[in-house]
């Protein structure tokens, strides 16, 4: 269940006691930290990539394979992994090229922030942990994945 409680006061301190009464109940859960220099951030719940808070619009393939890199960072992935990974294809003669291609359009759309995608010369690519990429997954909406699960 999920509500929404508006605070109409000009009073700051007043509305954070508020909000700190209403989480020491359970009522309200504790907010995660903001990071405020994150460049890329994907909500896959609406499946969304917002680059500094402006939208950029990829097709589902370009999507799919951003949020599967940013979700499995600090490792390398072979473009026959992606392949298989994101374009559900397991066979030797499919193009690894296409890896490449689809790389390179989502690089371009990203614009300033094309770097948080790096190249491994002869392997595949990798996004760093370093905190420029965020994958916000909402409390609220629960994954295929996890239901399965349990």
């Amino acid at each position: 269940m999920r509500f929404s409680i508006t605070i109409d006061t000009d009073d700051e301190n007043t509305a954070l006691r508020l909000l700190g009464a209403l989480k020491d109940v359970g009522l309200v859960q504790a907010a995660e930290p903001v990071v405020e220099d994150v460049d890329v951030r994907i909500l896959p719940h609406t499946r969304q990539v917002l680059v500094r808070d402006v939208p950029v619009e990829l097709t589902r393939l370009e999507f799919e394979l951003l949020l599967h890199l940013c979700e499995h960072p600090d490792r390398v992935h072979r473009r026959r992994e992606l392949l298989s990974a994101v374009w559900e294809v397991d066979d030797v003669y499919s193009g690894a090229r296409t890896v490449d291609v689809h790389v390179r359009r989502v690089r371009q759309k990203l614009g300033d922030a094309a770097d948080v995608i790096q190249t491994v010369r002869g392997v595949g690519y990798l996004v760093a942990s370093n905190g420029r990429v965020r994958v916000e997954r909402s409390r609220n909406v629960v994954r295929l994945a996890d239901r399965r699960a349990g």
